[in-house]
């Protein structure tokens, strides 16, 4: 957190980078749900087939981002107690600040700017944590997903359409090797004075990992299941394991691109058409998919988000 050289020039600059948040977020959704009726046919949502099905997605949105915050705020446990209502707030404007930023990184600045007391770089460090945690239980399920497919449907890889196995496990490892490297250099080689971060890492019980992580599987299974029934909704229809293994590739991947907020539906749709391609034709359907997932899963959120923007602290003084 920054220290203000005075209040009258904190308060205008903190006003100032609010009233960006604002705009930028809104500004992006609003342009994204503009072309959402060119995709979206939004009659078959609550048709007599499907309403069930809609009603259970945005039910589920709720559940997803709540363990979400349930893992927040174990992770910021140590360094600051919060209620699960200060942390879903604070759950919700990382979705805000991160919906216009490449790969979601704002997600961090959200949450951690939301805290009265914690050290944001400690702060930052546990949605660290956090975020890797996803990102593992992504991986695995992606790389087993994939070996589900060639191993039962094997079929499915004699086409050119897929990545060889050597390449996934090459992304695999390479994932891997990096945060084992990362974590090593910054182990031995950090110098005294960062000492203090570093041993951030060491603040949980090996039992609270396990629960971040647990929840972390948890909230893998709530949006593979949301991707399913949305896939069902516009008509994508394949065996069960088929499908949700096709989902788990489809964020394996898009967790391991690079994205810009201009680029990320489109990153995300194209990804889908890839491996969905492989049992049905129809790219329609899969747009609409993954655009309704979007506006569920982050539109909705962001723009709740909203509604706690003012409570971003920047200052020390605020």
């Amino acid at each position: 957190m920054i220290v203000s050289p005075n209040k009258p020039f904190y308060k205008v600059i903190s006003l100032f980078i609010k009233s960006l948040i604002l705009f930028f977020s809104f500004y992006y959704i609003y342009n994204k749900l503009n072309e959402a009726p060119m995709i979206l046919d939004l009659s078959v949502l609550f048709s007599n087939d499907n309403w069930f099905f809609t009603i259970a997605i945005v039910f589920l949105m709720f559940v997803n981002w709540g363990i979400e915050a349930l893992k927040w705020r174990l992770l910021i446990a140590p360094i600051e107690t919060i209620d699960i209502k200060s942390s879903f707030k604070g759950v919700l404007l990382g979705v805000t600040i991160s919906i216009f930023t490449p790969n979601r990184v704002g997600e961090f600045a959200g949450r951690i700017f939301f805290l009265e007391k914690a050290d944001k770089v400690q702060a930052t460090l546990m949605s660290l944590i956090g975020s890797v945690m996803q990102l593992l239980v992504t991986v695995i399920a992606g790389v087993l997903a994939f070996f589900l497919l060639e191993k039962t449907y094997y079929d499915f890889f004699q086409t050119e359409q897929f990545v060889s196995t050597n390449v996934l496990l090459f992304v695999f490892v390479l994932v891997v090797a990096i945060l084992v490297v990362v974590y090593t250099i910054l182990k031995k080689q950090t110098p005294s004075r960062f000492k203090k971060y570093i041993d951030t890492f060491k603040l949980h019980s090996s039992k609270n990992l396990n629960v971040a992580f647990n929840l972390s599987i948890l909230r893998y299974i709530v949006f593979s299941i949301q991707y399913y029934l949305a896939l069902k909704i516009f008509g994508i229809n394949g065996g069960t394991a088929i499908v949700f293994s096709l989902i788990a590739l489809t964020f394996f991947v898009t967790s391991v691109i690079p994205t810009f907020a201009l680029t990320e539906i489109a990153v995300r749709s194209g990804v889908a058409i890839y491996f969905f391609g492989t049992i049905t034709i129809a790219h329609a359907p899969i747009l609409a998919s993954s655009l309704f997932l979007w506006i569920i899963n982050l539109a909705i959120p962001a723009l709740i988000g909203m509604l706690f923007v003012r409570k971003l602290k920047f200052f020390k003084e605020q």
